[in-house]
């Protein structure tokens, strides 16, 4: 049983220091003996639970984007009125960030890259459909943007607001999260 803790916690720790390092330098410049030694593993060590550097950044976008999506849809009403299920998601969304957020940051700059694969990608699919779906339900509430740009429209200013609070530019408090959520929302509906 000790070995198999012991197993599971080096893989942690490669998984823990491969987000981070993805995080902060990106996929290209982050060499395995880096996430190796922030592991404080040996290299080889990385190729016994991934059988390359392209596996283990697809395993760990597969892993958090899931985490986001079940963040997502936990507790999720079917019933609920379309601005209540867009306040639902903003504030799934919140608490995912607020909890992971080099998970968070990781996914955003993960999201477009060539190194994703089509199972990794599927993972991204999956979000982009139940959220479409919500849209749909009542597409005559939102101004005549397709899904898409709605989705941009949201994703982008949630992101943006992340992003500025990383350089301190801006104070990602409670406040200002539910002033944003209620202004994005005036943006994206018709007021009927």
């Amino acid at each position: 049983m000790q070995k198999l803790v012991v197993e599971s916690s080096k893989k942690a720790a490669i998984e823990q220091a491969a987000l981070d390092l993805f995080t902060k330098q990106g996929f290209g410049s982050t060499s395995v003996p880096s996430i190796a030694e922030r592991a404080g593993v040996g290299s080889g060590t990385i190729y016994r639970y991934f059988e390359s550097k392209e596996e283990l950044v697809n395993r760990l976008f597969q892993y958090w984007q899931n985490k986001l999506y079940l963040e997502l849809t936990e507790a999720y009403d079917n019933n609920a009125t379309t601005r209540q299920k867009y306040n639902h998601i903003w504030q799934q969304l919140t608490h995912f960030q607020k909890l992971h957020p080099t998970a968070f940051d990781f996914l955003e700059m993960m999201y477009y890259t060539p190194h994703l694969d089509r199972e990794s990608k599927s993972y991204r699919v999956k979000l982009l459909k139940f959220l479409t779906q919500i849209l749909n339900e009542d597409r005559e509430i939102f101004h005549p943007f397709s899904s898409d740009e709605l989705i941009a429209i949201v994703w982008g200013a949630f992101v943006g607001l992340v992003r500025a609070s990383t350089t301190r530019r801006v104070k990602l408090s409670d406040e200002l999260l539910l002033q944003s959520r209620e202004a994005i929302w005036r943006a994206i509906a018709l007021n009927i």
